[in-house]
């Protein structure tokens, strides 16, 4: 067989930031091989380097039209592009925020950063592709890579307890993505989602039901990815127990592919049942806010909390995704940018008040430093105000965006469930801020305070939270832009 007659080189242009990252991954995976150890942080400034190029070759792509490439398995578009900036833009904030707690874990090795690499690849694919095929490869490599990273702390319990419910609960959802995977290929003899929808459009009654059935299988697995009810019973536990740059990385970049790899499975695939398919996530989405912002109000460690904060605004994701418009398509990929800044900034703070063994992270510990270190007080103020949906940050303009979507569908009372559930979150999200101005003094010092770039990635956050929120259009725009796929 002739290679080159199904490939040529612009299937390889067309996946540019994966065979970036790729390539990058192999570099770090091989200098470390002969890095001393007091010179290991050069795989945290060579990790960024890829991911820094991964970035400007997404941005010179975005708006060249789409472009179809390995027969037809990979397609790269506006919207896989603006998802592979969200990745990377996550990749680069955790392997800042890596750089002093790998050295203080003793856990500075390359594989840590060849692994984030790795994975997001597999989530640039996972975000890439109209194959079931494709998706189910790119999933699994990338919960590999999670898996990994949740236990990197071999030395603390918690860690690879984690990483152990991450995997058993990870394989269950694997087994169902296979298995309605299967019964779709059984019924309509493809994995391309527009072959499906085209099939499915026509599909008598009987064979219609079992697509219906087929699909809520797959959906288990997206839902498992993406946190929603009821199937994020593993966030928690695996954000409270993971490394703490690996929680903040894990909340944002895996959920980024998978909402767009939901909304193509959705829009495309499962069109011809659309009606039945919104019914569901009304359903899912109105308890996904509700349980995630409930059970939030009980917390008392930072990392729990953002791990159940993460479970509701999946919820608020997929409001926007019930709406079924354009309106809610472009919502959905403005809020993930944003989320990247607060969520991830949120975490460094976590990270700045950790210590070694990555503990020390109640919210009881940030008392009174907002005195201590006003800069990181009121940085973590804006993240806990985006999060809750307070104005002038990104989080209130997305959730507006959110919302107005569900009442441009009719969706009203859904949309009154995401406005009562942000009530709600803005208790734990507020007890943040109380503990840090009115609770009294820190008690004692804080382990990180050296970290430049750690102090950097939450003044990043911080800034681009603001300024996305007082100046929303550009952004919102691109993303409306890019969901014409």
């Amino acid at each position: 067989m002739n290679f080159l007659a199904y490939y040529s080189i612009n299937d390889l242009i067309a996946i540019a930031p994966q065979l970036i990252l790729t390539i990058f991954g192999f570099i770090v995976t091989l200098v470390d091989l002969w890095l001393p150890k007091t010179e290991k942080s050069a795989n945290a400034f060579i990790a960024l380097m890829g991911f820094i190029l991964a970035g400007i070759a997404s941005v010179m792509m975005f708006d060249t039209g789409s472009t179809s490439a390995f027969v037809g398995m990979v397609i790269t578009d506006n919207a896989s592009l603006f998802i592979d900036l969200v990745i990377i833009i996550a990749g680069i904030l955790a392997i800042a925020m890596s750089v002093n707690f790998v050295d203080r874990e003793d856990i500075n090795i390359g594989e840590y950063y060849s692994i984030i690499l790795f994975s997001s690849v597999a989530m640039m694919f996972f975000a890439s592709t109209y194959n079931l095929i494709v998706m189910f490869i790119s999933v699994e490599t990338l919960s590999i890579g999670m898996y990994i990273l949740t236990g990197f702390l071999k030395n603390k319990s918690e860690s690879i307890e984690a990483a152990m419910k991450y995997f058993i609960l990870g394989s269950f959802a694997s087994g169902f993505l296979v298995l309605g995977i299967g019964m779709m290929y059984g019924l309509f003899g493809s994995v391309d989602l527009n072959i499906i929808s085209l099939d499915l459009a026509k599909a008598q009654a009987i064979y219609k039901a079992l697509g219906i059935l087929a699909f809520m299988l797959i959906f288990i697995a997206f839902g498992f990815k993406i946190a929603a009810f009821p199937f994020h019973a593993w966030t928690p536990d695996v954000y409270a127990g993971a490394p703490t740059p690996m929680s903040a990385f894990m909340s944002v970049a895996p959920k980024a592919a998978a909402i767009l790899a939901l909304m193509r499975l959705l829009i495309v695939g499962m069109h011809p049942i659309q009606i039945e398919w919104t019914q569901m996530l009304w359903i899912i989405a109105a308890a996904t806010m509700t349980f995630g912002n409930t059970v939030a109000l009980w917390q008392k460690d930072l990392k729990r909390l953002l791990g159940y904060s993460s479970i509701s605004h999946a919820g608020y994701m997929l409001v926007g995704i019930t709406a079924a418009n354009s309106l809610g398509y472009g919502a959905v990929l403005f809020y993930l940018f944003g989320y990247v800044f607060m969520n991830l900034g949120a975490f460094s703070v976590a990270e700045y008040i950790s210590k070694k063994g990555d503990t020390n992270t109640e919210i009881a510990n940030l008392k009174g430093i907002a005195y201590k270190y006003p800069l990181i007080g009121v940085a973590m103020l804006i993240f806990m105000f985006s999060l809750a949906g307070v104005p002038p940050t990104v989080g209130f303009i997305g959730k507006y965006y959110l919302f107005s979507a569900a009442v441009q569908s009719h969706l009203y009372w859904l949309a009154i469930i995401g406005v009562i559930n942000s009530a709600i979150s803005a208790y734990f999200y507020l007890n943040v801020v109380v503990t840090m101005y009115m609770k009294g003094d820190a008690e004692g010092e804080f382990s990180v305070l050296n970290s430049g770039l750690l102090k950097t990635t939450i003044l990043i956050g911080a800034v681009a939270t603001i300024i996305i929120g007082l100046f929303p259009s550009y952004i919102l725009s691109i993303a409306l832009h890019s969901i014409a796929f």
